[in-house]
């Protein structure tokens, strides 16, 4: 049974699920999972995210991404996939 978990995404991005045109990686932060903490906003190297009022992580500039993956693999709550665009499995360098 599948479970669908809000993403938080920047505003321009809300309603579209694919990435920007030319953009190689989508990054998801599933809401309910994160408690905003804030490390991916602090120590993102492309500097990717933004805080919303709450703290938490928005993906406000995805086409810096450059899949790095440190968000997802320091992220204390496992709130945050970066995939590679159009894959469905969401394996980066695949």
């Amino acid at each position: 049974m599948a479970v669908e978990v809000p993403v938080l995404q920047a505003p321009a991005q809300r309603d579209a699920d694919a990435p920007a045109r030319g953009q190689p990686y989508r990054i998801r932060v599933y809401g309910k999972w994160c408690k905003g903490c804030g490390l991916c906003i602090a120590f993102c190297p492309r500097n990717v995210f933004e805080a919303d009022e709450e703290h938490h992580p928005i993906v406000m500039h995805p086409e810096r991404c450059n899949a790095c993956n440190w968000c997802a693999t320091h992220c204390p709550d496992f709130a945050i996939l970066v995939e590679k665009a159009g894959d469905v499995k969401g394996q980066v360098g695949k």
